[in-house]
């Protein structure tokens, strides 16, 4: 993990680097876990297919999140040492979900 660095950014930090800055929010959770709902104007791209999916995300700026913030720390230091800039959502949806931010059920 990456401890208390630039790696982590909070919820709300993360909602509003995706809202005001132009950061894309990948959803790493397996298809089940995302039909429960995610970030409202995230991406999916499962944990296990994110080697497949750097071509889509050269050039963007990335923020990971997964159920509690694990697999999504997994995710970032992934994508930093293939040249994308990323970040770890730290508290994953369950923190998104308790901070009351914008979840878009069922896809």
């Amino acid at each position: 993990m990456f401890g208390r660095n630039k790696q982590v950014v909070d919820v709300q930090t993360a909602y509003d680097m995706a809202l005001n800055e132009g950061w894309t929010i990948v959803d790493v959770r397996t298809k089940p876990e995302r039909k429960e709902g995610g970030a409202t104007g995230s991406v999916h791209y499962s944990l296990d297919s994110l080697n497949q999916r750097l071509p889509a995300l050269k050039g963007k700026k990335v923020l990971a999140i997964c159920r509690s913030g694990n697999r999504s720390g997994t995710a970032a230091k992934f994508l930093e040492n293939n040249g994308i800039e990323a970040r770890n959502v730290k508290g994953g949806m369950i923190a998104w979900d308790r901070a009351g931010l914008p979840i878009k059920k069922g896809k």
